[in-house]
């Protein structure tokens, strides 16, 4: 039979002790972000903001110019659909898995559109 002394029950606590060693979690692949990858997200921020602002004044002008029978509609309505393009080309670029094809997509309708509003074909 054990004695319940304290030096007896220190005894039996020590050996009953487990020590745990904190487990290192594995490692991730991609763990790091690379510096292109931080570049490319940079480009597509600034391709929204910048791109699509230009592609949304353009497409106001382009459709104040289509209605100008009526001032204020045409106002109104530029308005409105430039809020909707400039949301939509943010959403849209960030969306599309190529950087190209993002480029393309806000540069070349932009460019379309500028040459109606300055041409006016």
């Amino acid at each position: 039979m054990q004695s319940n002394t304290p030096d007896s029950m220190n005894d039996a606590m020590t050996t009953a002790k487990v020590v745990t060693t904190p487990k290192k979690r594995p490692a991730k692949k991609n763990q790091e972000l690379t510096l292109s990858y931080r570049l490319m997200v940079l480009y597509r921020f600034v391709l929204a903001i910048v791109g699509g602002y230009f592609l949304a004044m353009m497409a106001a002008r382009a459709i104040a110019k289509f209605f100008t029978s009526n001032p204020f509609t045409a106002a109104m309505s530029a308005t409105l659909w430039a809020f909707a393009i400039y949301a939509a080309v943010f959403i849209w670029v960030f969306m599309v898995n190529k950087t190209l094809k993002a480029t393309l997509g806000v540069l070349i309708p932009a460019l379309l559109l500028t040459i109606y509003v300055k041409v006016g074909l």
